[in-house]
């Protein structure tokens, strides 16, 4: 539809009927500036893409440890020759072989219809620059439900717990961005630090984005370590 129709020139006709918060939204938070690429960024941006990273994460994350206890299989595992390092371990690495796939998959998509359809909007270096900050987020998610994980013993409350995170995480970003009072909520919003636009339209690469991602990935998952390696069973 991009490649064929004048989008930007529609969504700019109707958006000029839209209230002012209605259209502060789409142009700051969906569509980021009236371009193709902008409005081609969006699909990077949408709600369900984020969803199912996010979902994947919390739910391998919430499965690791408490779901094994509420399932009563955990301690089984442990009594074979396996230690808790490597059983932790070895989950990390499927998680994050995981995320790393579907954010790969994305940005497969993303080529491939650039090439069916010969509408070069985005560079492979931008395409990837966005795979990893994709995978980033969606890793600082799995890494803070795993925290949650080693102290649970319940799956779905687990999962519930960083759904609900997540949730939180998103409005914040939203209502920092469509109000300026509320812009020191942004900080606090790990969607802040998730910007398709600011890769894909502006070709700005996002250095402390990436880097606060990491360290957070890096210290939830280390407090996991610290916990599991300590907690009793069941």
């Amino acid at each position: 539809m991009v490649s064929t129709v004048d989008i930007v020139g529609a969504f700019s006709e109707l958006t000029k009927t839209f209230p002012l918060f209605l259209r502060t939204l789409i142009e700051q938070q969906l569509f980021g500036v009236m371009s193709t690429a902008g409005i081609l960024a969006f699909g990077w941006n949408h709600p369900i893409t984020l969803a199912l990273g996010t979902a994947i994460a919390i739910v391998l994350a919430s499965r690791t440890v408490a779901g094994e206890i509420e399932s009563g299989t955990l301690e089984l595992i442990m009594s074979q020759p396996i230690s808790r390092r490597e059983y932790l371990t070895g989950h990390i690495i499927f998680a994050f072989f995981s995320l790393s796939f579907i954010s790969l998959l994305g940005a497969g998509g993303t080529l491939l219809g650039q090439y069916v359809y010969d509408f070069q909007a985005f560079r492979v270096p931008s395409l990837f620059q966005l795979i990893v900050n994709y995978c980033l987020l969606n890793a600082a998610w799995y890494g803070i439900t795993l925290l949650i994980s080693v102290y649970g013993r319940e799956a779905g409350r687990v999962a519930t717990i960083g759904f609900l995170l997540a949730l939180i995480s998103y409005f914040l970003n939203v209502i920092g961005q469509l109000w300026d009072k509320a812009g020191f909520l942004l900080p606090y919003s790990l969607h802040t630090y998730y910007s398709p636009k600011q890769i894909l339209v502006e070709n700005i690469f996002p250095t402390l984005n990436l880097t606060l991602l990491s360290i957070l990935t890096i210290i939830t998952i280390s407090a996991a370590y610290w916990k599991f390696l300590r907690r009793d069973l069941p």
